[in-house]
């Protein structure tokens, strides 16, 4: 079974990014002679479970991908790509990646695609072993939550069932709308549960384990089934949004 992909590439470099680069679209960043942008799309386009790939954002064209035009958020942008990805219901299932992930690779994709659809859950989450990343990646930084199982980032690829994301979309919205209130973010997932996360970053990581967040996940998104799908692959967890990463990927990609 082969899915089709939505790269999401509408994302803004912020100041210091812009002084260093010389570009205002993250994806378009050079790494050296070539963008973030090309060594995602090449990916993609080499992994046998991709079918069609749709870019949403402001990047030029290619025989590699379709350019969709976005909106103003993230939510926008996802809701379009899901849109023309799904348009003649040509894949039940979506696969979902950023575009600042260079070190993305074919065997990754094919790895979590595996998983995700094997679970045949309506959105798969990817994430990353803490130590995993820092063993093929020491010298960049990564967020990383305590969870029972063990320190993990949160990777950049999704597999999502885009009928109840499209059939509802005020869903999404509603979680998006409300990422930077701890109150309404509270309100979403449930007081109990942000008082175990804090728990398991200050005291003991026992007490949050992953299925919870899942179960969390899930009820936020009125019902639809959602799991995390561990990957073995750091590429996934390794992104690059700081100027420090952009000089650390130019050296490893041997581009600089």
């Amino acid at each position: 079974m082969t899915v089709n992909a939505v790269m999401l590439a509408g994302g803004k470099n912020r100041a210091e990014m812009r002084a260093l680069t010389g570009v205002e679209n993250r994806a378009l960043t050079m790494l050296g002679t070539r963008s973030m942008l090309d060594y995602v799309a090449t990916a993609l386009d080499q992994s046998p479970s991709v079918g069609q790939v749709f870019v949403v954002g402001d990047v030029p064209q290619s025989s590699r991908y379709t350019r969709i035009t976005g909106g103003a958020t993230l939510i926008e942008n996802l809701l379009a790509g899901l849109n023309a990805a799904s348009s003649g219901g040509s894949s039940e299932r979506i696969l979902v990646s950023t575009s600042d992930i260079p070190f993305l690779t074919p065997e990754s994709i094919e790895d979590f695609v595996r998983q995700g659809l094997a679970s045949g859950a309506d959105l798969c989450c990817s994430y990353v072993s803490l130590t995993n990343c820092l063993a093929k990646y020491p010298e960049m930084k990564r967020t990383a939550v305590k969870l029972r199982e063990g320190r993990f980032t949160l990777g950049n690829l999704m597999l999502v069932n885009p009928v109840p994301l499209l059939t509802h979309p005020e869903i999404i919205e509603a979680a998006y709308a409300a990422r930077k209130s701890p109150m309404q973010v509270a309100k979403l997932l449930g007081f109990g549960l942000l008082g175990r996360l804090l728990l398991a970053q200050t005291v003991s990581p026992s007490v949050l384990p992953v299925a919870t967040l899942e179960q969390a996940v899930s009820r936020l998104l009125g019902g639809i089934r959602a799991v995390a799908i561990l990957s073995a692959y750091s590429e996934i967890g390794t992104d690059v949004d700081k100027p420090e990463d952009v000089v650390i990927a130019r050296r490893l990609l041997g581009e600089a």
